[in-house]
């Protein structure tokens, strides 16, 4: 109770400072709004709205040069707002989680791998632009020792009705412990094309993506220690007991060498990776189309998509820390290859909706390296093939808006089945809400049925895994600019996931970790509450987001554990002053921001399956992060510079993003987002 009161009292405090906001809920100040609004008056100016960027799963975006919070909150590697997730120490490697977005996380059965999966662009995070001029985008930061971080993205339209765009992502950072370097290539090319008549669009892209990461298993329980305990350390006798003085105080002497963190070792020297390619095409035609009134009465579609992973995990040194293993050297390889085939058909009834049918044929295969000193009846691969019919209906009125969605797999194994309900409304000036409920039921991914391994017990095939079933219910609430409520609440039943095998009883952190496939055969109750606002008077603003998670699960048996840990809250707050100076010319955003989470049993990463495993011995969290940044927008490019986690020397050696990974030191981060219009 205390720390409810003490997490509630904070964020309700520093709300009240302020009492009216220049910045909407988004975090775009009025000030560039009108600053827009005085320059698109003005000759040769730039119209924003001529620059769009169109996704397959929601509506386009117009390209955004503005500098916001949100844009500030987005500035890191995955480019993505981070309030729910954990980095690890370097960037380019994986992040743990604290939150579960259970109904996006819902998906067809993939590979796994999932901790690989954070950075790598899905085919839903492709975009499709169309652009008055030629457009260009680069994005750069620095990341941790050597390396950095650039993404760069030209679009050009060669003519008003065909576009092309081709990005890349490029990282290298050596991170300041032993063997954590990662380096990654990511490469895009997309295509948007329309017919003169508007009667045929044709998006299409090609990806190509290379994800290595070395590997340390996190610090050892030596190590440790002297993460934990620098600068000061005991000194021990023969017999490894701490020494006492006379005046009652024990011996200690003071080192701050592993300061220098690259003098921790790691539990194993091994290497990951994930390479992929993939081509998605979507080509729509309109069969019947009303001029007059500018509606597609019936379009038909066709989407094709083929997928090509590949993992690796290499030990040259084959540590003992997941077990016995077979051979001198560890070269596990798994290959998957899924292709896609999705017919549609899209239908605007006028006055009654738009109805969309669709039926998409799937085939998979997952294929592991033959290890001939295996001889198990387990198999190697696994090829099913599934056939799924969807309907879609959309209504929109003067305030409301309807979404009903039904998906149905006709086959029993491997397979997703979902049922969902959505509401829009804005019943009053002002004042917005959103009802959902969604009824899933998917099959786990195939790393829970499938995995070969040269170590013995990462070998399994688990043929009779029940399907997940998640019931949700989700409101949101917005009142004017200011404040944002949500609140999810979700049942789990068949709930998969890796469960911790060497330590969950004795409650130590042992030099072996040994993961299985876990399924809990209860119900599991997760309910989850969101508070955004964003307050503030003349240049001065606010900015606070605060989660409140709860978690019921009943146990199985007399040794089963938790299986999903969340903290209990999750807080972030800016205090932020903006302004433009220089007649204008300079528009600068400066704050510091507070980071918080409660202790929890954390998930801990394990390097060999690329997943993250439960485990009930060990806590993280409830250590305060506070981030300083000074911001700058110059016309069409944004500046960023920010010391993060600037009191990490000062509050205790006791941050963790996992049981065994210590979370990052002070550093300080620079970087860019720079557009070009020619």
């Amino acid at each position: 109770m205390q720390k409810i009161f003490l997490v509630t009292a904070f964020f309700l405090l520093t709300s009240n400072l302020f009492s009216q906001s220049e910045e909407d809920i988004d975090g775009k100040p009025k000030v560039q709004k009108e600053q827009l609004t005085e320059n698109s008056e003005k000759k040769d100016s730039l119209n924003l709205n001529e620059y769009k960027i169109f996704y397959m799963d929601r509506d386009y975006e117009n390209v955004d040069t503005s500098l916001t919070i949100n844009k500030y909150y987005k500035f890191n590697f995955l480019r993505k707002d981070q309030f729910e997730l954990l980095s690890f120490a370097n960037s380019g490697h994986t992040y743990n989680k604290l939150s579960y977005d259970l109904i996006k996380e819902s998906k067809l059965p993939d590979i796994g791998a999932l901790a690989k999966h954070f950075q790598y662009f899905e085919k839903e995070d492709i975009g499709y632009y169309e652009v008055a001029t030629p457009f260009t985008e680069i994005m750069a930061k620095s990341t941790f020792e050597q390396g950095q971080i650039l993404d760069f993205l030209v679009s050009v339209n060669l003519s008003p009705n065909y576009n092309f765009t081709i990005a890349h992502k490029g990282y290298k950072s050596l991170g300041k412990y032993q063997n954590t370097r990662s380096r990654g290539n990511q490469f895009r090319f997309s295509s948007n094309f329309k017919s003169k008549k508007n009667l045929t669009n044709w998006k299409f892209h090609i990806t190509s993506q290379n994800i290595f990461n070395q590997e340390n298993g996190g610090l050892t329980p030596d190590d440790i220690y002297f993460f934990e305990q620098a600068p000061d350390y005991f000194v021990l006798d023969n017999s490894g007991n701490q020494i006492l003085l006379d005046d009652g105080s024990y011996e200690m002497i003071n080192y701050d060498g592993y300061l220098d963190r690259s003098r921790l070792g790691g539990s194993i020297f091994s290497e990951s990776s994930l390479y992929s390619k993939r081509f998605f095409s979507d080509l729509r035609h309109k069969i019947i189309y009303n001029k007059d009134e500018d509606i597609d009465i019936l379009t038909i579609a066709y989407q094709f998509t083929h997928e090509y992973k590949k993992l690796e995990y290499n030990d040259n040194y084959s540590s003992p820390l997941f077990g016995e293993f077979i051979g001198e050297d560890i070269k596990d390889q798994s290959r998957f290859i899924k292709q896609e085939n999705k017919l549609l058909a899209l239908l605007d009834l006028n006055n009654i909706g738009k109805l969309s049918l669709g039926f998409n044929n799937i085939s998979w295969l997952n294929s592991f390296k033959l290890y001939e000193e295996l001889t198990s009846e387990i198999p190697f691969e696994i090829d099913p093939n599934q056939q799924i019919l969807s309907a879609t209906f959309k209504k929109d009125l003067s305030n409301y808006s309807f979404y009903l969605n039904t998906t149905k797999s006709l086959k029993n194994k491997f397979f997703k089945n979902q049922s969902s309900l959505k509401i829009e409304a804005e019943p009053l000036r002002n004042l917005k809400f959103i009802l959902s409920g969604n009824i899933i039921e998917n099959s786990p991914n195939f790393n829970y049925v499938l995995y070969r391994s040269t170590y013995e017990n990462y070998n399994w095939y688990n043929d009779n895994l029940k399907n997940t079933k998640i019931s949700n219910g989700y409101l949101s609430l917005s009142l004017k600019e200011l404040i944002n409520i949500s609140g999810e609440y979700s049942q789990i039943e068949n709930y998969t996931y890796f469960k911790e095998t060497t330590n969950q009883l004795n409650g130590e952190i042992d030099r072996m970790r040994i993961a299985s496939v876990g399924q809990k055969n209860s119900l599991i109750n997760y309910l989850r509450v969101k508070l955004k606002s964003n307050i503030g008077i003349n240049k001065f603003n606010l900015i606070n987001t605060a989660m409140y998670q709860k978690t019921d699960q009943e146990l199985d048996g007399i040794n089963d554990q938790q299986t999903l840990n969340v903290p209990e809250w999750i807080v972030r707050s800016t205090l932020m002053f903006s302004t433009n100076v220089f007649n204008n010319s300079l528009f600068i955003q400066t704050g510091l921001t507070f980071n918080y989470f409660t202790k929890y049993y954390a998930d801990y990463y394990n390097p060999l399956i690329s997943e993250f495993v439960t485990q009930n011995y060990k806590q993280i969290g409830e250590y305060p992060r506070f981030d300083f940044f000074f911001n700058a927008k110059i016309q069409q490019t944004r500046v960023y510079i920010s010391v993060e986690h600037l009191n990490s020397s000062f509050t205790g050696y006791d941050y963790y993003s996992d049981p065994f990974n210590p979370y990052r030191d002070m550093s300080v981060r620079f970087g860019l987002v720079w557009n070009f219009f020619q």
